[in-house]
């Protein structure tokens, strides 16, 4: 059975809010799309999800909020109600989603920022104007950013993080289970992991250098390390277009 609701914000210059929540069960996913707006995935020990929407800006009866849900799924969507052309517009929103800690969550958005709070499960993040923040997750986690920083706490499953325009900075506070891949066309790469962290490290950049703690047995130069770390483990590969790379001891 799927449950449904929806606000249309009036008014020429308004701060308005939507409230809802839902009963769900853990293991379930949220799904949120909107086209602008930050987002901020918190959780807490409750089955259910909780949905808080502030909007304002003169052109807030422009945009457009329906949620659902559908078994133990949510959706959330923001639209602007007279189509996406939004450049230009007088509006802010913020999006805060309370899940439960065991719950998987796929985000986009247009125009925003992207904060996640520790959680058990899949995370897809993916923003075109903000930077992304995710505390430990454990579960597989993609994370793409085309204008801003991706902030990583320790990642229990496998990681690939792309941002086209910021710095990337992620740490490993126990050993790696699966792959990560750290990528950045214009920014700093910053590590932080464990002394008997096990890895094979694939670390290059084009326009900086690469330095590491750790010994390496293999290939090492100023811009480029490949090789195992304390006699390898799952791949950990580091590339960056525009800036150093760093590999430091947590």
């Amino acid at each position: 059975m799927a449950l449904y609701g929806a606000i249309l914000f009036a008014g020429a210059s308004i701060a308005a809010d939507v409230e809802h929540t839902y009963e769900v069960s853990k293991g379930g996913k949220l799904e949120l799309k909107t086209d602008v707006g930050s987002l901020d995935i918190r959780t807490h020990n409750s089955d259910t999800v909780e949905i808080e929407v502030e909007v304002d800006g003169k052109n807030a009866d422009e945009f457009r909020v329906s949620h659902s849900v559908s078994g133990g799924d949510v959706s959330v969507i923001g639209t602007f109600d007279r189509g996406d052309n939004y450049w230009g517009r007088n509006i802010r929103a913020k999006f805060i989603i309370t899940v439960p800690k065991e719950y998987d969550v796929e985000l986009r958005t247009s125009g925003g920022s992207i904060d996640i709070a520790d959680l058990k499960g899949q995370v897809e993040a993916n923003t075109s104007g903000g930077s992304i923040e995710i505390g430990d997750i454990d579960g597989n986690v993609e994370l793409h950013t085309s204008g801003g920083s991706i902030t990583t706490g320790s990642v229990n499953g496998d990681l690939n993080a792309h941002t086209s325009g910021g710095s990337i900075s992620a740490t490993f506070a126990k050993q790696l289970t699966d792959d990560a891949t750290l990528d950045t066309s214009g920014g700093s790469i910053t590590v932080r992991m464990i002394e008997d962290m096990q890895v094979d490290l694939h670390a290059s950049t084009s326009g900086g250098r690469v330095r590491s703690d750790f010994s390496v047995d293999g290939r090492v130069s100023k811009k480029s390390i490949r090789g195992e770390v304390n006699g390898g483990g799952p791949r950990l590969k580091l590339h960056t277009s525009g800036g150093s790379i760093n590999i430091k001891e947590y």
